[in-house]
């Protein structure tokens, strides 16, 4: 009767740590197949720019002023800017409450779409930057340029 009692607990243990696993392992299934791909992911809200950064550093307003946090520098009408992205490949730039100057329109339209296997983001056909990071709350992407015979490399940093 004991022999048979242990073999039972032995069977009935080895039935729950099966049934354990294979759920476990189905959530797991189904937690990979709800992730966000990169245009739902760009698309959610609006993104307001939280770092712009230049290595080395730049004269952005061409004012004989060099900055690495470009941000820093940005007139307050251009910090409460905001980018929404639609997944139509459309977008708008929107000045924000505060406005540089009252005859500027309140919102930029512009096209976009994602390339090269979702690493580069393509801006009205031909600003080409490289997409760094991208999740729920933070758009990164980075452009290298030359100019007067230095490289820069800008990184643009966005958060909802």
């Amino acid at each position: 009767m004991i022999i048979m009692k242990s073999k039972t607990q032995l069977a009935s243990l080895l039935i729950l740590v099966a049934v354990t696993i294979t759920a476990v392992s189905c959530k797991k299934a189904d937690v990979k197949s709800k992730q966000k791909t990169k245009t739902e992911l760009l698309t959610e809200g609006t993104w307001k720019k939280t770092s712009l950064t230049s290595s080395p550093a730049y004269d952005w307003y061409g004012d004989g002023n060099y900055a690495t946090d470009i941000l820093s520098i940005l007139d307050v009408c251009e910090l409460d800017d905001f980018d929404t992205y639609r997944s139509d490949g459309t977008g708008e730039t929107n000045g924000g409450p505060v406005r540089c100057s009252q005859s500027d329109p309140q919102a930029w339209p512009f096209t976009w779409t994602l390339t090269d296997n979702e690493t580069k983001l393509v801006f009205n056909g031909v600003n080409k930057l490289n997409l760094v990071e991208l999740t729920e709350t933070t758009l990164k992407f980075s452009t290298t340029f030359e100019e007067n015979g230095i490289t820069y490399t800008q990184e643009e940093t966005y958060g909802h």
